[in-house]
């Protein structure tokens, strides 16, 4: 089975001949690979230039302005053939047998919509840390973030077709949007239960990084929309996930009430509701559980930041 691998490219000079290699030594064969440069200032497409001569069979290279790393993806994918995409961001490695390994799940498994699989982040400091999928729930994983991640999963090509490929319009929560779509539209879902992928955490430069408070904006709105689809749809039957989610969103809730409480309260009000109850644990104290269900949450916020405020003798 043919495979297209898309490779977006922004700024990945010292990163790009590393995932270009985990790719041309792949024990699949049949592979349609195609490098996007998405408007790279570095030395990017002098790395590309210079792989591509070295394997002119195997490598193909499109250059375009910077229009993000979705719009990159969805570009390589119109100039690639093949069943189903690996997409790589140019910061990430493969282990050798990880498309060959899940295009013979996949076809074990007829042929589903995602397969998704397990990866190893790999810290700025250099710490390993695993991320095992929530295995056999795709709802839950979707909400957790325990659902793969964009160069972990293999993608089938007529699925992303079937809900309009990546939205160009996100700079952040992009695989979790594309995972939610695709099971609002019935995807199958396959689990390998590998780690066959490396994820590079990186401080900054990321082809998707935006701001901090964007980023949890596009959390939070993720979040909302899967569980007011969950609550459409069966409200009994995703007791457990929404559950999940109102927690989730309470979580976030409270980072954005840091900066902006009155937006944070709106958000509660029409998102979370009345009767919730927030979950004790390393973030949240018997104290502020009990000021929230005794006074609500905006007024919680307040009174816990009047109380964690400096007095003017302590500055």
């Amino acid at each position: 089975m043919r495979v297209a691998v898309v490779i977006p490219c922004y700024n990945v000079q010292d990163h790009l001949r590393a995932a270009l290699h985990t790719v041309l030594h792949q024990s699949a064969h049949d592979l349609d690979i195609v490098c996007v440069d998405d408007g790279s200032t570095d030395g990017t497409s002098v790395v590309l230039s210079e792989m591509a001569a070295l394997h002119p069979q195997k490598i193909r290279i499109h250059s375009q302005a910077n229009l993000g790393a979705a719009a990159a993806r969805n570009q390589g994918m119109k100039l690639t053939t093949g069943d189903y995409v690996q997409f790589l961001d140019a910061d990430d490695l493969l282990l050798p047998d990880k498309i060959e390994a899940q295009v013979r799940l996949a076809e074990q498994q007829g042929l589903p919509d995602v397969v998704v699989g397990d990866f190893e982040q790999v810290m700025p400091n250099g710490l390993l840390l695993p991320a095992l999928a929530e295995y056999d729930r795709p709802w839950m994983g979707v909400i957790k973030t325990r659902m793969g991640t964009t160069s972990a999963n293999l993608w089938k090509r007529t699925a992303l077709g079937a809900v309009g490929g990546w939205r160009e319009d996100l700079r952040s929560s992009q695989d979790y949007d594309l995972l939610f779509r695709l099971l609002k539209n019935d995807a199958r879902i396959a689990w390998d239960r590998r780690i066959a992928t490396q994820v590079l955490k990186r401080a900054s430069g990321s082809i998707s990084q935006s701001s901090v408070s964007a980023n949890w904006d596009r959390y939070l709105e993720l979040r909302i929309a899967i569980k007011d689809h969950l609550t459409r749809m069966d409200p009994v039957r995703f007791t457990e996930e929404i559950d999940a989610l109102r927690q989730y969103i309470f979580m976030a809730l409270r980072i954005v009430a840091a900066e902006d409480l009155p937006k944070a309260k709106r958000l509660y009000d029409s998102a979370i509701g009345r009767g919730f109850r927030p979950q004790v644990g390393r973030a949240i104290t018997e104290r502020y559980a009990l000021l929230h269900n005794l006074l609500g949450f905006g007024t919680a916020e307040r009174l816990l930041r009047s109380l964690n405020r400096p007095r003017p003798q302590d500055l």
